[in-house]
């Protein structure tokens, strides 16, 4: 069994970031600085890269599309339309033309902005992806390089355009099947799910073997063997629903190469995972290496946060009041759980981080933060109190120490510290919540072993699923499950569920880490939404309940632009 000696890592951890900013950056240089679009007819060798710098540098193209995916349009159609996130509708802070809450009823049209985002951010991977695999291949044709110092390159290339794929078909289901750049016609027809689903599996499987399966600086940021894997893992986990046929023998496989190995672990203090400086993580198996400076992209706390938390945290600008947990979800915690964290009381600040930043609020110099201390400098945020909104109070997330709801309705006129904000990442002092520099896992070590867990369960296997459950509760300092069965987090009042409790435990350990929309339609949940909304449901806004909501609608602007796209059924 493959393990990794402690002082290489520490060895090699201070070059990783730069590395793959190197990477980033080359890419950059290459293809964004000059904006006036220049047009070719055809590619020529000429136009390749002809060193092993320029074939390395080249991949940072295909990276570089990852960094929307924490904080953007992949999140707001993966995150904000489940019961563990929500956007409120604040006066005039974050209608957007109804967009969020739509989002949330599901009531989405084929208007709806982040759905056309989504399809771009998807897309913008695969058709990068493409053409840079052309280009090697085209080389090799050339006699210019060797297939095998080729194949390295287009393999990894081949695993980054899959995980665009996944995506697509995730949230659209159909859409075309695009693998050649050479070929490629320029208003391709819609493809069947499961036909997509085949494709890309099969060139995975195929591609995966070929990945370095080194885990040092080398990889990190980039698609090796056991990211590789990860994403099978993935795919086979959901192949239910993209093809009507379970895969589980599948996905506890490609687990198992990630597990068995030992190059990766669960990190003993969950936090680790989520700190500014985390490069080092030991779960980190496919990470996106935002830095405030080389590579923005990731903002959740200027999101989240409300305008007074600049005060709490020293932030060089301003939040944007938005983004927040939902009462039901945050219960599903035990207050004894490390992932919870503490709630701030008048007494004082919470002494302890969580996922979640609840109660009262104080400045970093120990003062209590008013709902209304704080200055508005632009139009886009209500400086006039809203309907109801109790100003002049101190700021208590969530209404912590109220009988009322944490939140008072879904909008227009929700309050503006409504809702337990989101804490999961490190926010340092004095630092810009708009653009943050803590990476971010988009495979991660604890997410394949309750992936595994799953397809356990799924077989029958609980006892074996439990093993790998608790040890993920261990780390949480929470007692182990004796049973998977239990009550669900957004419906306590329903009575015990099969496998009620690992749903439960999947949501709490991967919160805000664009999973939720996953689970909840992979184990049926997804038109259950009424039960998470009507709390603070407006009659007035429209609630959408049916199956066909499970994926998107493919967006106005691109049926327009292409006539061979088919519109997703009940759109």
């Amino acid at each position: 069994m493959k393990t990794i000696e402690n002082n290489k890592i520490k060895k090699s951890l201070f070059l990783i970031k730069g590395i793959v900013i190197v990477l980033i950056m080359a890419a950059f240089n290459q293809s964004c600085t000059n904006l006036d679009e220049e047009l070719f007819s055809e590619v020529t060798p000429d136009d390749f890269f002809s060193s092993e710098e320029e074939y390395v540098s080249a991949l940072g193209a295909a990276y570089t599309q990852f960094g929307d995916f924490a904080s953007n349009d992949p999140q707001a159609v993966q995150e904000t339309s489940t019961d563990e996130m929500v956007v409120p509708t604040r006066g005039q802070d974050w209608d957007d033309g109804g967009h969020w809450r739509r989002l949330h009823l599901h009531s989405w049209t084929y208007e709806q902005a982040h759905v056309n985002g989504a399809w771009n951010f998807g897309f913008a991977g695969v058709n990068t992806a493409n053409r840079l695999i052309f280009q090697f291949q085209s080389l090799v044709d050339q006699g210019q390089v060797e297939q095998a110092t080729a194949d390295a390159f287009i393999a990894e290339l081949q695993a980054v355009r899959g995980f665009f794929y996944w995506q697509l078909i995730d949230v659209f289901g159909n859409v075309p099947l695009v693998l050649d750049f050479a070929t490629a016609e320029a208003s391709p027809s819609t493809v069947p799910r499961a036909d997509v689903y085949a494709a890309i599996v099969s060139d995975l499987e195929s591609a995966v073997p070929k990945l370095s399966d080194a885990v040092d600086g080398t990889t990190y940021g980039r698609m090796n063997y056991y990211a590789g894997q990860t994403l099978l893992a993935k795919l086979y986990l959901n192949a239910g629903v993209y093809t009507g046929t379970d895969q589980w023998d599948k996905a506890i496989a490609a687990c198992n190469e990630v597990i068995n190995d030992g190059a990766y672990s669960l990190e003993n203090n969950y936090f680790s995972n989520f700190n500014q400086d985390n490069s080092g993580s030991k779960e980190f198996i496919f990470a996106i290496p935002y830095d405030q400076v080389f590579f923005e992209g990731f903002n959740i706390a200027v999101r989240t946060l409300h305008y007074g938390s600049q005060a709490t945290y020293n932030l060089t600008q301003q939040p944007w009041n938005g983004f927040c947990t939902l009462e039901e979800f945050y219960n599903s915690y035990e207050d004894t759980d490390l992932r919870k964290g503490d709630v701030g009381t008048l007494e004082g600040p919470a002494g302890r981080r969580g996922n979640f930043i609840a109660g009262y609020q104080y400045t970093s110099g120990g003062v209590l933060v008013l709902d209304d201390g704080f200055e508005v400098p632009n139009l886009d945020r209500q400086p006039e109190p809203l309907l109801g909104d109790p100003d002049e109070d101190p700021l208590n997330f969530g209404n912590m120490f109220s009988d009322q709801p944490q939140i008072n309705e879904l909008g227009p006129q929700a309050y503006r510290q409504a809702g337990i904000r989101i804490g999961k990442w490190e926010i340092p002092i004095g630092s810009d919540p708009g653009t943050m520099s803590n990476d971010y896992a988009v495979f991660r070590y604890a997410d394949v072993l309750l992936m595994k867990a799953e397809a356990l369960f799924r077989k029958g296997l609980d006892a074996d699923a439990l093993i790998l459950v608790n040890q993920i509760r261990s780390r949480a300092g929470v007692d182990d499950l004796t049973t998977l069965n239990g009550p669900l987090s957004f419906d306590m009042e329903g009575g015990d569920v099969p496998g009620g409790e690992l749903f439960n435990e999947i949501g709490r350990e991967m919160f805000a880490e664009n999973h939720r929309r996953q689970d909840l339609i992979r184990w049926g949940y997804w038109t259950d939404l009424e039960k998470w909304v009507l709390p603070f449901y407006n009659p007035q806004d429209k609630l959408e309940t049916g199956e066909h909501t499970s994926i998107y609608p493919v967006h106005r602007d691109k049926l327009d632009a292409n006539p061979n796209l088919t519109q997703n059924p009940g759109y």
